[in-house]
């Protein structure tokens, strides 16, 4: 009963629970990882170019949506399943690790009015992140060049062009 069915780099419904928190916390470091890249870089341009100030917390707002948007949608589309309630989970984790983070980085435990705005926003990121990662991918066709129809209608007769159905 404790198989592990491996499709294509997705677990189905029948993994195990460890390998699915397992994946679930390379998630989490997909979206730091791409969090404090976005940051690195924003701070870089703060610092080095004439970028006016009031542009920090807009920047960290970017950074986290991003990051977390990146990692709810590859935890989903690893589990498609239960693709919301892994995003969902995904930003959980991230959010009490992203406080907790903030909480050594400034010596002291803090719950404000940013935090619960944190909060939200990387909740309802993941669960667009989720909803992303279930809408189907068009199939690829070759591009033919225009509409079937309308080249029809218009066809050269002996006597010149014709409107109507062609036969």
């Amino acid at each position: 009963m404790g198989e592990l069915f491996v499709k294509d780099g997705s677990y189905t419904s029948n993994s195990n629970t460890g390998d699915y928190f397992k994946s679930l916390l390379k998630c989490v470091a997909v979206s730091f990882i791409l969090t404090f890249a976005i940051l690195v870089i924003a701070a870089l341009l703060l610092c080095f170019t004439d970028f006016p100030e009031k542009y920090t917390l807009p920047s960290a707002i970017a950074a986290t949506v991003l990051g977390v948007l990146a990692g709810s949608y590859k935890a989903a589309r690893r589990n498609q399943d239960r693709r919301i309630l892994s995003a969902l989970i995904l930003a959980v984790i991230y959010a009490i690790m992203a406080y907790f983070i903030g909480c050594l980085v400034q010596g002291k435990i803090m719950i404000s009015s940013n935090t619960a705005l944190f909060a939200a926003i990387v909740l309802i990121t993941a669960a667009i992140g989720g909803i992303l990662a279930g809408r189907t991918k068009k199939p690829t066709s070759k591009y033919k060049g225009g509409s079937g129809m309308l080249p029809q209608r218009f066809k050269k007769g002996s006597t010149g062009y014709k409107l109507g159905k062609s036969s």
